[in-house]
């Protein structure tokens, strides 16, 4: 609270926000909210950031359909556009997201034991790359408003590496596995800057 009040220039800045994210259809995963923070000083005329957002989609498992638990963490540069209040920008970043099928189970029991090591064995991690743009709009010295759309190419060097077995082996073993070696996420949010 002191730090928002004082008369210093901003140094760095914090950002809370909510998403919408549209998963790929070719990743198994229903369109969902987000929530995220956001992490640096993205405020100048070239701005860093570190981004962590966590979605719950649903995902089909045979017949049945199960939440998922998607973790986004990345790293960003900002260039901005400053014309006063409202403040445009660009930006490109790179990180890996995390998809952690199904709930975890409590461990306790043997069997809630087992149940959390196979989820977590099924657990993928996956590089990617985003880009997009935005517009702050200053509410005051210390406060910004936001709005961001982004889009990512996620890479999966597994599904890479099994496109590659399949079309080195033939075709025989081609119509057997899904070319997941990129995937596409998009994201609109809108969230808070707070400034100190």
């Amino acid at each position: 609270m002191l730090a928002c009040l004082a008369s210093a220039p901003a140094g760095a800045d914090l950002s809370l926000f909510v998403a919408a994210i549209n998963f790929d259809d070719e990743a198994n995963l229903e369109s969902a909210p987000g929530i995220g923070l956001r992490w640096g000083k993205s405020s100048g005329i070239l701005g860093g950031e570190t981004s962590l957002m966590i979605s719950r989609p649903d995902r089909e498992v045979g017949a049945a359909s199960e939440a998922a638990t998607a973790i986004f963490y990345e790293g960003r540069i900002l260039l901005n556009i400053p014309v006063g209040q409202i403040k445009p920008f660009v930006g490109i970043g790179y990180g890996a997201i995390t998809i952690l099928p199904g709930d975890l189970s409590i461990p306790g029991a043997h069997d809630n034991d087992l149940a959390t090591l196979k989820t977590l064995s099924e657990t993928k991690t996956n590089s990617a790359f985003s880009y997009g743009a935005g517009v702050r709009y200053a509410l005051n010295d210390r406060i910004d408003g936001r709005f961001d759309v982004r889009q990512y190419q996620v890479f999966s060097v597994t599904g890479a590496v099994i496109s590659q077995v399949a079309d080195e082996a033939g075709g025989l073993v081609g119509d057997l596995v899904e070319d997941e070696s990129t995937v596409t996420y998009g994201e609109i949010s809108v969230g808070v800057v707070f400034r100190f």
